[in-house]
Protein backbone atom coordinates (compact mmCIF):
# COMPACT_ATOMS: atom_id res chain seq x y z
CA UNK A 1 0.00 0.00 0.00
CA UNK A 2 2.87 2.34 0.88
CA UNK A 3 4.29 3.70 -2.47
CA UNK A 4 8.19 5.22 -1.81
CA UNK A 5 8.02 6.73 -5.59
CA UNK A 6 5.08 8.58 -4.90
CA UNK A 7 6.11 9.84 -1.25
CA UNK A 8 9.37 11.10 -2.86
CA UNK A 9 7.53 12.54 -5.42
CA UNK A 10 5.31 14.39 -3.04
CA UNK A 11 8.27 15.88 -0.91
CA UNK A 12 9.58 17.48 -4.03
CA UNK A 13 6.30 18.83 -4.26
CA UNK A 14 5.57 20.97 -1.05
CA UNK A 15 9.38 21.83 -1.89
CA UNK A 16 8.20 23.84 -5.04
CA UNK A 17 6.66 27.11 -4.84
CA UNK A 18 3.01 27.76 -5.13
CA UNK A 19 0.66 30.48 -5.92
CA UNK A 20 -1.70 29.73 -3.74
CA UNK A 21 -1.81 29.35 0.56
CA UNK A 22 -3.47 25.81 0.75
CA UNK A 23 -5.66 22.87 -1.39
CA UNK A 24 -8.34 20.99 -0.57
CA UNK A 25 -8.78 17.84 -2.35
CA UNK A 26 -12.11 17.01 -2.02
CA UNK A 27 -13.34 13.30 -1.20
CA UNK A 28 -15.69 10.79 0.50
CA UNK A 29 -16.71 9.68 3.94
CA UNK A 30 -16.74 11.09 6.76
CA UNK A 31 -13.49 11.92 7.93
CA UNK A 32 -10.99 14.46 6.47
CA UNK A 33 -7.36 15.01 7.24
CA UNK A 34 -5.63 18.07 8.11
CA UNK A 35 -1.60 19.09 7.15
CA UNK A 36 -1.64 23.02 8.54
CA UNK A 37 2.46 22.97 8.99
CA UNK A 38 3.07 21.01 5.36
CA UNK A 39 5.24 24.24 4.31
CA UNK A 40 6.99 26.82 6.63
CA UNK A 41 4.71 29.17 8.85
CA UNK A 42 5.30 32.79 10.29
CA UNK A 43 4.19 32.85 13.98
CA UNK A 44 4.95 35.86 15.85
CA UNK A 45 6.79 37.09 12.96
CA UNK A 46 9.23 34.22 13.35
CA UNK A 47 9.50 31.97 10.41
CA UNK A 48 8.74 28.54 11.69
CA UNK A 49 10.28 24.87 10.09
CA UNK A 50 7.87 23.26 7.66
CA UNK A 51 6.84 19.38 8.55
CA UNK A 52 6.27 18.30 4.69
CA UNK A 53 5.91 14.78 5.62
CA UNK A 54 2.37 15.76 7.14
CA UNK A 55 1.42 17.15 3.60
CA UNK A 56 3.05 14.06 1.80
CA UNK A 57 1.10 11.53 3.90
CA UNK A 58 -2.25 13.94 4.21
CA UNK A 59 -1.73 13.41 -0.23
CA UNK A 60 -1.20 9.57 0.00
CA UNK A 61 -3.95 8.81 2.56
CA UNK A 62 -6.49 10.65 -0.40
CA UNK A 63 -4.83 8.70 -3.13
CA UNK A 64 -5.69 5.64 -1.26
CA UNK A 65 -8.76 5.83 0.57
CA UNK A 66 -10.25 9.24 -1.12
CA UNK A 67 -10.70 10.77 2.05
CA UNK A 68 -11.03 14.49 1.69
CA UNK A 69 -7.73 16.50 2.68
CA UNK A 70 -6.08 19.73 3.08
CA UNK A 71 -2.58 21.06 3.45
CA UNK A 72 -0.91 24.13 2.95
CA UNK A 73 1.24 24.78 -0.06
CA UNK A 74 2.65 28.52 0.85
CA UNK A 75 3.78 30.73 3.77
CA UNK A 76 1.30 33.67 3.46
CA UNK A 77 3.35 35.00 6.83
CA UNK A 78 0.61 32.86 8.71
CA UNK A 79 -0.36 30.02 10.64
CA UNK A 80 -3.43 28.49 10.13
CA UNK A 81 -2.60 26.23 13.71
CA UNK A 82 -2.40 29.60 15.81
CA UNK A 83 -3.70 32.57 13.94
CA UNK A 84 -7.15 33.44 15.40
CA UNK A 85 -8.30 34.24 11.83
CA UNK A 86 -7.46 32.21 9.38
CA UNK A 87 -8.72 31.26 5.66
CA UNK A 88 -6.97 27.99 5.71
CA UNK A 89 -9.39 27.86 9.11
CA UNK A 90 -12.60 29.22 7.36
CA UNK A 91 -12.15 26.99 4.37
CA UNK A 92 -11.73 23.76 6.55
CA UNK A 93 -15.29 24.67 8.44
CA UNK A 94 -16.86 25.35 5.24
CA UNK A 95 -16.16 22.06 3.74
CA UNK A 96 -16.81 19.95 7.16
CA UNK A 97 -20.47 21.73 7.43
CA UNK A 98 -21.36 21.12 4.01
CA UNK A 99 -20.09 17.69 3.30
CA UNK A 100 -21.51 16.11 6.43
CA UNK A 101 -17.78 15.66 7.90
CA UNK A 102 -17.96 14.10 11.63
CA UNK A 103 -14.13 13.68 12.20
CA UNK A 104 -10.77 15.64 11.59
CA UNK A 105 -7.37 14.38 12.09
CA UNK A 106 -4.47 16.61 12.30
CA UNK A 107 -1.24 15.52 11.49
CA UNK A 108 1.74 17.24 12.93
CA UNK A 109 5.84 16.62 13.12
CA UNK A 110 7.78 16.41 16.51
CA UNK A 111 11.46 17.32 16.67
CA UNK A 112 13.28 13.88 16.04
CA UNK A 113 15.53 15.00 19.12
CA UNK A 114 11.91 14.22 21.40
CA UNK A 115 11.49 9.99 22.86
CA UNK A 116 8.06 10.43 22.32
CA UNK A 117 7.36 8.99 18.66
CA UNK A 118 3.42 9.55 18.71
CA UNK A 119 2.01 12.32 20.56
CA UNK A 120 -2.43 12.29 20.46
CA UNK A 121 -3.50 15.43 21.15
CA UNK A 122 -6.96 15.46 22.54
CA UNK A 123 -7.48 18.99 23.91
CA UNK A 124 -7.23 17.23 27.46
CA UNK A 125 -10.46 15.13 26.31
CA UNK A 126 -12.01 18.64 25.31
CA UNK A 127 -11.76 18.23 21.63
CA UNK A 128 -13.11 14.34 21.27
CA UNK A 129 -17.16 12.75 21.95
CA UNK A 130 -15.81 9.94 23.15
CA UNK A 131 -12.94 7.77 24.35
CA UNK A 132 -13.20 4.95 21.97
CA UNK A 133 -11.47 7.40 19.88
CA UNK A 134 -8.42 7.29 21.71
CA UNK A 135 -8.34 3.81 22.07
CA UNK A 136 -8.39 3.27 18.35
CA UNK A 137 -5.28 5.60 17.94
CA UNK A 138 -3.60 3.89 20.17
CA UNK A 139 -4.41 0.80 18.78
CA UNK A 140 -3.19 1.33 15.46
CA UNK A 141 0.06 2.58 16.18
CA UNK A 142 1.26 0.38 19.22
CA UNK A 143 0.30 -2.88 16.99
CA UNK A 144 2.96 -1.90 14.82
CA UNK A 145 5.29 -1.24 17.61
CA UNK A 146 6.39 2.48 16.25
CA UNK A 147 7.33 3.21 19.41
CA UNK A 148 6.56 5.46 22.77
CA UNK A 149 3.11 6.96 22.02
CA UNK A 150 1.67 9.86 24.83
CA UNK A 151 -1.61 11.36 24.60
CA UNK A 152 -1.58 14.96 25.34
CA UNK A 153 1.74 15.38 25.89
CA UNK A 154 3.99 16.98 24.63
CA UNK A 155 1.31 18.77 22.87
CA UNK A 156 -2.49 18.59 23.56
CA UNK A 157 -4.01 20.53 21.35
CA UNK A 158 -5.98 22.67 23.69
CA UNK A 159 -5.07 26.16 22.73
CA UNK A 160 -8.55 27.51 21.04
CA UNK A 161 -7.23 28.42 17.50
CA UNK A 162 -5.03 25.23 16.98
CA UNK A 163 -6.84 23.14 14.04
CA UNK A 164 -8.12 20.00 16.41
CA UNK A 165 -9.61 22.87 18.99
CA UNK A 166 -10.91 25.56 16.82
CA UNK A 167 -12.77 22.84 14.52
CA UNK A 168 -13.90 20.55 16.99
CA UNK A 169 -15.85 23.86 18.35
CA UNK A 170 -17.39 25.21 15.69
CA UNK A 171 -18.45 22.48 13.97
CA UNK A 172 -19.19 20.61 17.28
CA UNK A 173 -17.00 17.26 15.67
CA UNK A 174 -14.56 15.04 17.04
CA UNK A 175 -10.59 15.82 16.41
CA UNK A 176 -7.84 14.58 17.21
CA UNK A 177 -3.88 15.80 16.51
CA UNK A 178 -1.57 13.22 15.55
CA UNK A 179 1.98 14.45 16.65
CA UNK A 180 4.62 12.42 14.71
CA UNK A 181 8.64 12.28 15.45
CA UNK A 182 9.98 13.67 12.44
CA UNK A 183 13.06 10.69 12.13
CA UNK A 184 10.60 8.09 11.80
CA UNK A 185 8.16 9.71 8.85
CA UNK A 186 11.44 10.30 6.40
CA UNK A 187 12.61 7.71 4.10
CA UNK A 188 16.40 8.51 4.95
CA UNK A 189 17.18 7.71 8.66
CA UNK A 190 18.48 5.10 9.88
CA UNK A 191 15.04 5.01 12.55
CA UNK A 192 12.91 5.45 9.63
CA UNK A 193 8.99 3.82 9.71
CA UNK A 194 6.94 5.58 7.62
CA UNK A 195 5.60 2.70 6.03
CA UNK A 196 4.11 1.46 9.56
CA UNK A 197 3.21 5.11 10.10
CA UNK A 198 1.14 5.65 7.08
CA UNK A 199 -0.45 1.88 7.19
CA UNK A 200 -1.32 3.07 10.99
CA UNK A 201 -3.30 6.24 9.41
CA UNK A 202 -5.24 4.55 7.15
CA UNK A 203 -6.32 1.41 9.27
CA UNK A 204 -7.05 4.80 11.57
CA UNK A 205 -9.15 6.92 9.03
CA UNK A 206 -11.36 3.19 8.07
CA UNK A 207 -12.12 2.27 11.75
CA UNK A 208 -13.00 5.77 12.25
CA UNK A 209 -15.62 5.72 9.60
CA UNK A 210 -16.58 2.25 9.93
CA UNK A 211 -17.36 3.31 13.52
CA UNK A 212 -19.49 6.89 12.79
CA UNK A 213 -21.16 5.23 9.79
CA UNK A 214 -21.93 2.35 11.87
CA UNK A 215 -23.99 4.34 14.80
CA UNK A 216 -25.28 6.76 11.82
CA UNK A 217 -27.11 3.94 10.78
Amino acid sequence: MFNKVKFNEYEQFFNQEHSQSFELLEGEGVVIVSAPHSVEQTRNNQIKYAEPQTGVLAKMLHDVLNCPVIYKTRNCGDDANFDENSSYKQALLEYIKNNNIAFLIDLHQLSPTRDVKINIGTGRLKNISKFEFINLALKVFSQRNIGLIQIDEPFDATYPFTISSYISSACNISCLQIEMNSGIVRVDTDDSQVEKVFDALVELVKSISEMIQGEQR
